[in-house]
């Protein structure tokens, strides 16, 4: 495979979040793609803690909660998200938050990998 047809992949991967969503940066695909492949790679699609994601994607937890609100349920003021992550406490321990992919989450992993393919 070519460096050209590497780059002309991530292309069309960017055209795809796009496309199905509203504009998205960099850093918020970077997180969303962050969620979903450390919450796929054990056999039991384990959820991920907001703590354990941001120390994976090396950015400060406030930055890293801030980009869930805005993949997930909504952001301040009664903005809606995106709807691709679900965030909930852990049952474990109340101060605790964990996330996952939603099903539109799922599903847009989906066509992500069957575009970069």
């Amino acid at each position: 495979m070519s460096d050209l047809s590497a780059l002309l992949r991530l292309l069309s991967v960017n055209r795809l979040f796009i496309s199905n969503q509203r504009e998205i940066n960099a850093a918020l695909m970077n997180t969303y793609l962050g969620v979903a492949i450390w919450c796929q790679e054990t056999q039991f699609r384990e959820p991920l803690s907001l703590s354990e994601l941001a120390q994976r994607l090396d950015l400060k937890p406030t930055t890293v909660s801030r980009h869930l609100r805005y993949l997930g349920p909504g952001i301040r003021k009664g903005a809606p998200g995106m709807g691709l992550l679900e965030l909930y406490t852990s049952p474990d321990d109340g101060r605790r938050k964990m996330v996952k992919l939603t099903l539109e989450g799922e599903a847009l992993l989906a066509r992500v990998l069957l575009t970069a393919s």
